[in-house]
């Protein structure tokens, strides 16, 4: 196994050490190349047996397009954001030769995603760089991401600036992805270190300044195997910052964690942790978003049954703290009674994606996911989205729409830039190894605020 194949299994998910998220590019395939590789999958066991497929509606987006075009096909980890204008910025983990090394890539849209610039190098640093996550603050456009295999730093970078900002941890880092908030004048950074048990760790500096503090721990570990996949969201008014995590106490137990914390100058005060999954055996990979009106938005996976990860059932979990009840729904609800599985191969977690937008006092919540459904053999991209702030959710759509049944589509990122348009990104197997060959394809809305006719109704 080469170096970069072993990199590549280590960062993309802590639960098994497995390789990180990928994607079947379909149109390059051939059926030939296909029908080898599924012979040997089922002869490995690591393809779910077969059934009566069924299938998801088609999302009523653009084509699906590749924006990367990695000469290696060794795309990963892809991170879209958006701001004010219609400026869309897209970052993800490449490797462009054989002698080279990964570095973070960054292409821009300055119409909403009609056009894209050429792909563009933003780390530059001297190892590998892995696990980008990116966002945009007015004109400024700011990227994270870890570098090393074990990583051995964090770094930020504003595009258009010269050098990388190193964000110094007290503790030995995690193979996760920093995630990045901004206010009104101040970035915030969250990720979790520690190597095996880790914490959460939290830092901040002015949108001005040129250096990071050190991090520092704001959860300590309650389980036995650490805080996992932290993410952070500020609150539109900037100073309320909300943090959700997995907290890991076994192969077959985790929860997901929220803290709350009130921005007093360069420091917070932070509220005490509260479990979002109780009664819910098996949670992962949290995402969260925040209205103005105070509501609190959080999606999770969650994986249902014995076996092996791949035999597992899993679901999307959501749950909203309302501001008018002063208390959170519970419990959690299930946006799609019907699961979906993950092979074995990569990944073996569903890790959705959320973004939220508002338009005349209504608030739109979109959901993004990867799985197969019965009788399908690899993952798509699906979506569902909720008009009425998280109170009844449309019925699944496939974003990737894979052509063929061999395609694998994974990892997808989603966000809405200010026209209400959503726009999303996934990882796109293009041929050769299933667990290294990818690239980042990209597709939007053909309107505002995309919103399907056919919801199911949770309240």
């Amino acid at each position: 196994m080469r170096a970069e194949e072993t990199l590549h299994i280590q960062t993309v998910s802590d639960h098994d050490h497995k390789p990180p998220r990928l994607r079947a590019n379909k149109r390059m395939r051939s059926v030939h190349w296909w029908l080898a590789w599924l012979i040997a999958l089922l002869l490995a066991g690591l393809v779910v047996g077969v059934s009566v497929a069924t299938t998801d509606p088609d999302w009523d987006g653009t084509e699906p397009e590749n924006i990367s075009n990695s000469p290696l096909n060794l795309a990963w980890q892809p991170a879209i954001a958006s701001g004010p204008s219609e400026r869309i910025v897209v970052a993800w983990s490449d490797q462009w030769s054989d002698e080279g090394r990964r570095d973070v890539y960054t292409v821009f849209s300055a119409d909403n995603g009609h056009t894209w610039s050429t792909p563009e190098v933003v780390s530059g640093t001297a190892d590998k760089s892995l696990l980008p996550d990116a966002l945009v603050v007015g004109d400024q456009v700011f990227v994270a991401w870890v570098d090393g295999d074990p990583p051995i730093a964090i770094y930020e970078a504003e595009i258009g600036t010269e050098g990388a900002r190193r964000i110094p941890s007290p503790l030995p880092l995690s193979n996760t992805q920093p995630r990045l908030a901004a206010g009104t004048d101040r970035l915030h950074v969250v990720f979790n270190a520690g190597q095996n048990i880790p914490n959460i760790l939290y830092a901040t500096r002015p949108l001005t300044a040129m250096v990071w503090p050190t991090a520092t721990i704001i959860y300590t570990h309650t389980a036995t195997y650490g805080s996992w996949y932290p993410v952070l969201v500020i609150g539109p008014e900037g100073g309320t910052l909300h943090v959700v995590w997995e907290e890991r106490a076994s192969a077959t137990e985790r929860a997901i964690m929220y803290m709350r914390g009130k921005v007093n100058g360069a420091g917070v005060d932070w509220e005490p942790a509260l479990s979002l999954s109780a009664g819910i055996t098996l949670s992962v990979w949290p995402a969260i978003a925040a209205d103005s009106g105070g509501n609190v938005h959080v999606v999770w996976g969650e994986q249902v049954g014995e076996g092996t990860l791949d035999q597992r059932e899993q679901y999307v979990r959501y749950a909203r703290y309302d501001v008018a009840s002063g208390s959170w729904i519970s419990p959690a609800v299930r946006i799609d009674p019907e699961p979906v599985k993950v092979n074995r191969l990569n990944p073996t977690d569903i890790a959705p994606r959320l973004a939220l937008v508002e338009r005349d006092n209504q608030v739109t919540v979109c959901v993004a996911w990867h799985g197969f459904r019965g009788g399908e053999f690899a993952e798509e991209v699906l979506l569902s989205c909720s008009r009425d702030g998280g109170q009844s959710w449309s019925l699944p759509q496939n974003v990737s729409r894979s052509p063929g049944a061999e395609a694998i589509s994974i990892a997808p990122s989603i966000t809405f830039d200010a026209s209400g348009q959503l726009h999303g990104v996934w990882q796109e197997h293009t041929g050769g190894s299933p667990i290294y060959n990818y690239q980042i394809y990209y597709a939007r809305t053909l309107n505002q605020v995309f919103l399907p006719l056919v919801a199911r109704n949770w309240k």
